[in-house]
């Protein structure tokens, strides 16, 4: 085995070198400096280092310090001149194992002191590395169970009934980056395709795109839906530190997973409620919805005082264009007429089929005179209009209009108010036809 010693004192460091010769199986180098001693350990492996406090160059706990910061895993003896308690605690607190009186040194209390170091830093080295494993293992712990929770956190915000879509990402791209250790250097963004949400984008405030981040595709189903991205927004992380592990790596994936399956059932809903509430045809209301959506606006003029008017709209002669054109002609006027109407209807009014060629128009915020002046609006800009159909002339179109102000004030309702536009439009046909009739 293999000791350096550390003494600037020639008559010391011989009689030092002349015991440590007595002990068997030792071999001793020989420094005189804490800087050549520092060179010594980067040539040879050595088991043990008795090293003097006062060197030219370090003095005191300074020396200490200064050599066990150099060569952690070396076993250190002090060496002292003085019988100070005091200075071989704090010797022993900066990493040395023992400590010897230079008047007291001979071959068996230095023979004792290499053995008792070399176990006490075997055995500071085992509990330095059961002290890292543990401090790792709660360290990876910590880690899966913040991810548990992000995780179980993202059901619940994607599986609420009661948040909008929109609404659910962006309390999932804000719940994120509490799966890292250190959320406050984690940035989120996730992009959607278009259609799928309002905005196209949610992510975290202050965003930072960087070069070192993970990344996922979302997909609803079959179809690519958008992307997440998980930014850092500080250097990276050491290499074996946070540096892309697999569970990282792994969170992402689920995170687009998931998001992906929310995505999915709101594209679904979506369906169903536009199949629900929609004409298949001319995707207007369909009778039922618009008959709903009117009667909610009513209640709400009724609570607020405020006027409401409806259309009753039918077009002239369609029975003509099914039987002259073809049924396929007739589809096309219907879908024309609603195209034609939205473009000159507020986003607020509500267009409905009826059934057959039969539509009404509720026009909220709206009396009697200007509901009558969007009705003729409409009736020129109608029979104005030229349907192209294949394989023949355009189909021009004509219809006739009965209009009602709903009696709020007198609590009537959507039925009565619905009569008396239905009224007033058979009047308008009676009357000759492409015309507007106020109710009674």
């Amino acid at each position: 085995m293999f000791a350096l010693l550390v003494e600037d004192s020639p008559t010391q460091a011989l009689l030092t070198l002349a015991e440590l010769e007595k002990v068997p199986n030792v071999k001793v180098d020989h420094a005189v400096s804490l800087a050549s001693a520092l060179e010594f350990i980067q040539r040879k492996r050595y088991h043990v280092i008795f090293l003097d406090l006062t060197l030219p160059d370090s003095v005191g706990d300074e020396t200490v310090r200064r050599f066990c910061g150099a060569a952690p895993e070396l076993a250190v003896v002090v060496l002292t001149n003085h019988d100070d308690d005091q200075q071989a605690l704090m010797a022993l607190e900066h990493g040395a194992q023992d400590y010897l009186l230079k008047a007291k040194i001979d071959a068996e209390s230095l023979s004792r002191s290499f053995r008792y170091a070399i176990h006490r830093k075997r055995a500071e080295i085992l509990v330095r590395e059961a002290r890292d494993a543990a401090l790792e293992a709660n360290r990876q712990l910590e880690r899966r169970m913040r991810q548990i929770d992000c995780m179980y956190g993202v059901s619940r915000i994607l599986e609420s009934p009661e948040l909008p879509l929109q609404v659910a990402l962006e309390q999932v791209v804000a719940k994120a980056p509490s799966a890292w250790l250190r959320p406050e250097t984690i940035c989120v963004r996730l992009s959607c395709l278009p259609g799928l949400l309002p905005s196209g984008i949610v992510q975290t405030p202050g965003f930072v795109e960087t070069a070192y981040r993970l990344e996922a595709q979302v997909f609803a189903g079959s179809r690519p839906a958008g992307r997440i991205e998980i930014c850092w927004t500080e250097t990276p992380p050491a290499e074996g530190d946070e540096a892309f592990s697999t569970s990282e790596r792994e969170l992402v994936r689920e995170l687009a997973r998931r998001i992906g399956l929310a995505l999915e059932r709101a594209c679904v809903q979506k369906e169903l409620v536009q199949l629900a509430t929609t004409d298949f045809l001319t995707d207007a209301c369909n009778r039922r919805h618009f008959m709903q959506s009117t009667a909610a606006e009513i209640q709400r003029a009724g609570r607020y005082g405020r006027p409401m008017s409806l259309l009753m709209i039918d077009l002239d002669h369609f029975k003509r264009i099914n039987d002259e054109r073809g049924h396929a002609a007739g589809d096309e006027a219907l879908k024309a007429f609603v195209v034609m109407a939205r473009d000159l209807l507020r986003d607020q009014d509500i267009i409905g089929r009826m059934g057959g060629e039969e539509f009404a128009i509720a026009l909220p915020e709206t009396a009697l005179n200007p509901a009558l002046v969007v009705a003729e609006r409409l009736r020129i800009r109608l029979a104005g209009l030229q349907v192209p159909v294949g394989g023949g002339e355009p189909i021009t179109l004509s219809a006739s209009f009965g209009v009602a102000e709903c009696k709020v004030g007198a609590g009537e309702g959507l039925e009565a108010c619905l009569g008396r536009a239905d009224a007033a439009l058979y009047r308008a046909k009676a009357m000759g036809r492409n015309r507007v009739e106020p109710a009674e």
